[in-house]
């Protein structure tokens, strides 16, 4: 889990961001974001992991504005939470498809992919089925940001180095994942 006071951090240098984007909607920042991650995803499937991991960055950067633009402007709701979560999942199964492309060919790192989707989305569905069971499952590394961060560090050094960044990805998606697992079943022990 992402340590608060390094989220309030991140905040407050992103507030002039924020006030400057205050008059676009928080849901068309995040379909913004979206479409940006969609174009990262074509520089993956054709190899040029450095663009791709930049243009995610900044994809990231519209996908953190809108939660922020949101709060700024009291225009929050539950639809705009509902559609930022669903395209957060498609987004992270597009960057890792447009990675398997790439990778296509050979086989160990097309079964990382495999199972790093795999572990994208079961941190998901573990927070969500949580919650529909009362509790609030936050815990462990891999949460979004931390994953994205990852994916565009391990970028930066191109498909061949990407693969080690990609077993991380791997292990941290799956850990976090058993661990929400454990958390809900202490949690929820009767």
């Amino acid at each position: 889990m992402i340590p608060e006071s390094l989220k309030t951090k991140f905040r407050e240098i992103l507030f002039p961001l924020t006030k400057a984007f205050h008059k676009v909607h928080p849901n068309f920042l995040t379909l913004i974001g979206f479409l940006i991650t969609c174009v990262a995803s074509v520089f993956y499937a054709k190899g040029i992991f450095w663009l791709g991991g930049v243009i995610l960055l900044v994809g990231g950067l519209f996908d953190t504005l809108d939660g922020a633009v949101a709060k700024l402007t009291g225009k929050q709701s539950k639809f705009g939470a509902f559609l930022d979560s669903c395209l957060d999942r498609y987004s992270d199964f597009i960057i890792l498809f447009g990675m398997f492309i790439w990778y296509s060919a050979y086989t160990i790192p097309t079964i990382l992919i495999l199972l790093a989707m795999f572990g994208s989305s079961i941190i998901s569905y573990t927070r969500a089925r949580a919650a529909t069971l009362g509790c609030e499952c936050v815990v462990g590394l891999g949460e979004r940001a931390f994953r994205i961060a990852l994916l565009v560090v391990g970028s930066l050094f191109g498909p061949k180095i990407f693969v080690l960044f990609l077993f991380l990805f791997v292990i941290v998606t799956n850990a976090t994942g058993i661990h929400r697992m454990l958390w809900v079943w202490r949690n929820l022990k009767e």
